[in-house]
């Protein structure tokens, strides 16, 4: 029999795909989930499964001889990663980790040039723009993060990262160390197929799934990872913070609202029952965030009465209709908070921005990892 591949692009930390890969993998139960992360960190990974781990945590992977040459892994809550992380230990199903090792990757790092990496245009940016959103968080937000889980909607996912790639390749060509990686992870997969496992599942980066469909000859990727430079290395788990995630910190893959992400994860955990006709998660996401910011408010001396919250509820909702939103999102509810808690003037909200957009959480690694390099 012919093994299956399942290729379930998702977004670093966001929560939509968290959710819908999950959802997907419970459906699957692949015998093997190829994970897009560091082959060094197979080592550390029995770690992630232990009480005393609580995200956000990153992997750090660095050169033995050389600590400052390292590199760092972010994991959320809702990272999707993460979550896989966690599905795959309860589940007992075998995960590795399928991108580029460090140990090459830290040892091409002077001779790789990332200017055109930072120059390329945002693959999400050009399907919101396409769709009519602002930008790449917005559209993925609301045309993924917002709705129900769907097995098919990673085949759309892919199906649109094909068209961006293809108009993306003739004005921003791939970097080498892309090609790289992607070379090193149909390694992995045909690695695995050998190996005799049936139904693989691999979760990277959506604009990975392309590459990783195409029928690429063996000895191309064979020549083009040929004597490939490398570095001794190590792993081990520290420590992380959710400002730090923040696309603010400078971090490539941060999202805008870290803790705006965690409240949404959260509450679609927390449903009792995904088919209730008595929850309305779109209500129950706008009614607790509008409460935790009425609260922070009084917090800072604001009055904020709880008819003030209903109020905000029913005019978020109104605002996401008249903007054909499946419900409302961060900015709408940004938006009421302003007008109603705040009478138009929305200074006030920047006194809790920080504690509540962006979180305070900082994760915990047990006792167990692998000292730090100091």
């Amino acid at each position: 029999m012919k093994p299956t591949l399942h290729l379930l692009g998702i977004r670093h930390h966001g929560p939509g795909s968290a959710a819908s890969a999950l959802s997907a993998l419970q459906h699957l139960q692949p015998d093997l989930i190829l994970l897009e992360g560091p082959p060094e960190a197979d080592a550390i990974l029995a770690l992630a499964a232990m009480p005393d781990m609580r995200p956000p945590v990153a992997q750090l992977v660095y050169a033995v001889d050389n600590p400052t040459q390292a590199v760092f892994f972010p994991y959320t809550e809702f990272s999707p990663e993460w979550q896989t992380v966690q599905f795959a230990q309860r589940a007992h199903i075998p995960l590795r980790y399928f991108d580029l090792p460090q140990s090459h990757a830290l040892a091409l790092q002077a001779d790789e040039d990332d200017a055109d990496q930072a120059d390329r245009a945002d693959p999400l940016s050009l399907l919101a723009a396409s769709a009519g959103f602002s930008d790449g968080e917005r559209w993925w937000e609301y045309l993924v993060e917002h709705r129900a889980n769907d097995l098919t909607v990673f085949e759309a996912i892919h199906q649109a990262m094909c068209t961006v790639r293809e108009q993306l390749v003739s004005t921003h060509p791939p970097s080498r160390l892309e090609m790289l990686r992607e070379a090193w992870m149909r390694k992995a997969i045909r690695q695995a197929q050998k190996e005799g496992f049936q139904t693989i599942a691999i979760v990277c980066g959506a604009w990975h799934t392309p590459a990783l469909s195409q029928a690429v000859k063996v000895k191309d990727d064979q020549a083009l990872l040929r004597g490939l430079p490398k570095l001794k290395t190590a792993a081990t788990w520290a420590p992380w913070t959710h400002s730090r995630i923040a696309a603010a910190s400078g971090y490539r893959a941060g999202v805008q609202a870290p803790g705006w992400y965690l409240h949404l994860w959260r509450q679609r955990q927390s449903r009792p029952d995904a088919n209730s006709t008595h929850d309305n998660p779109s209500r129950r996401i706008a009614v607790t965030w509008l409460s935790r910011v009425a609260q922070a408010l009084r917090e800072e001396g604001l009055d904020v009465s709880s008819a003030s919250v209903i109020e905000a509820v029913r005019l978020a909702e109104t605002l996401a209709a008249l903007r054909g939103l499946p419900l409302p999102g961060l900015e709408e509810l940004t938006e009421v908070s302003g007008s109603v808690f705040c009478f138009g003037d929305a200074t006030a909200l920047q006194l809790i921005h920080t504690p509540l957009v962006i979180g305070t959480e900082l994760g915990q690694t047990p006792a167990e990892a692998p000292s730090v390099p100091l």
